[in-house]
């Protein structure tokens, strides 16, 4: 085992165990994207639970999204992958949406309804299969850019948080690689040759996501080596101040 495999699995189960993401006995709804980021989760997972004493079951789940144009993961290599040797089924399920849907309007539509739209798909199958967790593979830097993105276009300061229970019913949102970052990813998954798929969402050159990313972080990181990890680092200190006495309940 490398040394970066060693550290990405310390820092996954530090975030895990920082904000009590797992309990014993728990189904998790994985939702797998196909691409480094989900796939090297569903790796890390099935690495964490062999020695972890809470035992946890992984369901991991594909959402195919027949309203974008080429979006095609090469779904039956991440199965083999996920079930021959995670040992983790992976299903794929179809969203399917109403006639009068924004994400009917062309390949330009919103990314907030076409992300809508899939969470409302896991929390059906959460009902499905009992499960009370729906377990996501965003990272560092997605947190980190979401917040930027929520201070330029909705003008307030809220951060994608490593966990999020929800108000209202029992599921709760977890991010077990929030400790990670993207380069981290990327490097261990070409490592391991695990199977991955690049983003082919015909908008993303263009979303905001993006260009805060490309325009702002990379930019940045070349003045100020540790920018990101400083901006997470505060970003999560807030978090906990305000919401662990509740739970993480946003």
């Amino acid at each position: 085992m490398s040394n970066l495999e060693k550290r990405l699995l310390k820092l996954t189960r530090r975030a895990i165990y920082d904000f009590e993401m797992l309990k014993g006995g728990e189904t998790i709804i994985l939702w797998v994207s196909g691409g480094k980021d989900s796939m090297l989760l569903g790796y890390l997972l099935s690495e964490l639970r062999k020695t972890m004493k809470e035992k946890f079951d992984i369901r991991a789940v594909y959402i195919f999204k027949e309203f974008l144009i080429d979006c095609d993961i090469r779904f039956e290599e991440k199965r083999k992958y996920y079930e021959d040797v995670l040992w983790i089924p992976l299903e794929k399920i179809n969203i399917q949406l109403p006639e009068d849907s924004k994400l009917n309007d062309g390949v330009w539509q919103s990314c907030t309804w076409c992300s809508y739209a899939r969470r409302i798909a896991m929390m059906k199958l959460c009902e499905k299969y009992g499960a009370t967790k729906i377990c996501l593979g965003h990272h560092m830097d997605d947190i980190v850019v979401t917040t930027f993105m929520n201070m330029m276009q909705g003008r307030k300061l809220k951060i994608m948080p490593p966990v999020n229970r929800m108000r209202s019913g029992d599921i709760t949102f977890i991010r077990p690689l929030s400790y990670i970052r993207e380069k981290e990813i990327l490097r261990l998954v070409k490592q391991k040759e695990i199977p991955y798929s690049d983003c082919n969402c015909p908008v993303w050159e263009d979303t905001m996501r993006n260009k805060i990313k490309k325009q702002i972080i990379w930019e940045n990181e070349k003045n100020f080596p540790k920018y990101t990890e400083n901006i997470f680092w505060s970003l999560i200190k807030d978090f906990r101040q305000k919401y662990e006495k509740i739970g993480y309940s946003m």
